[in-house]
């Protein structure tokens, strides 16, 4: 939880791809992760770095996330390890 994925989305180019966090993992039968929930990051955020719109929480397979920065690494980098309320 926490990774700092981007969002694979075939009707938009790569560029245009959203950033996510990891909110929640759901291991199938066999023990490996298949899906997970995802918060998307806010495209607009107002004067004091808060979205101005609700948080949108998503769940995808893993087929459809790229890994950018693992849970581990997202301390180091002073990254928020919360979302704000």
């Amino acid at each position: 939880m926490n990774d700092i994925m981007i969002v694979m989305d075939e009707s938009f180019p790569r560029s245009r791809w959203k950033l996510a966090r990891v909110q929640e993992t759901f291991p199938n039968d066999d023990g490996l992760v298949r899906k997970v929930k995802i918060a998307i990051a806010a495209e607009f955020l107002d004067d004091s770095c808060r979205p101005t719109k609700p948080i949108v929480y998503l769940e995808r397979p893993v087929q459809k996330v790229i890994l950018l920065l693992p849970s581990d690494r997202v301390a180091d980098q002073g990254i928020l390890t919360k979302l704000p309320h």
